[in-house]
């Protein structure tokens, strides 16, 4: 099983990065989160653009995980623009525990077997940020940000997967040459 998942706050290149694998791992299912099913389309619209409590929105999230989770085939490599590790480094730090148990029920206990973490310095973020129209969360500003990167940091320091981090500000084929190189050696 290959289950790759791509992470970092908004504006730092995943869909990017993800675009150009598609072109070297055609039989790999492509996901992201929250969105992938049909189901998953409606919750992200609402969670994305919809002004609600951070208990409603983590349910959401989860309801959209589980919808994911029962549709994939692990048997195939999977990328995933997103994950999990996504939704506990947005979330509070009150709510991490009870988060990743209940991650962790909607998912059947499937980890990510690698992690593409990319982050971004301040002035990066505020020069793609610029002449953006920006959903509900990106909306919230470049400190936000900042502060999800750290709670990132602190997130995949606890779990303790199979993780490559990398500065999205390098060139973009350097990051994605980065990638393949990781992938490989971790997936195959």
């Amino acid at each position: 099983m290959s289950y790759i998942v791509f992470e970092g706050a908004d504006f730092v290149g995943k869909s990017t990065q993800i675009e150009l694998l598609k072109k070297d791992y055609k039989n790999a299912i492509f996901v992201n989160e929250p969105g992938f099913t049909e189901l998953g389309k409606s919750l992200r619209k609402l969670i994305l653009n919809e002004n609600m409590s951070d208990d409603c929105r983590n349910f959401l999230f989860l309801a959209d995980r589980a919808q994911l989770f029962s549709s994939l085939d692990f048997n195939k490599i999977i990328i995933s623009d997103r994950s999990f590790i996504s939704h506990l480094a947005y979330a509070s730090k009150k709510d991490y525990d009870l988060l990743l148990q209940c991650n962790l029920k909607v998912m059947k206990n499937v980890l990510p077997s690698a992690v593409i973490y990319l982050y971004l310095e301040k002035e990066e973020f505020l020069k793609r940020m610029k002449n953006r129209n920006l959903d509900e969360i990106e909306k919230k500003g470049v400190e936000y940000f900042l502060k999800v990167q750290k709670n990132y940091e602190r997130v995949l320091e606890k779990l303790n997967l199979n993780m490559i981090k990398i500065n999205a500000s390098e060139d973009i084929l350097n990051i994605n040459k980065k990638i393949k190189d990781f992938i490989n050696d971790k997936c195959n």
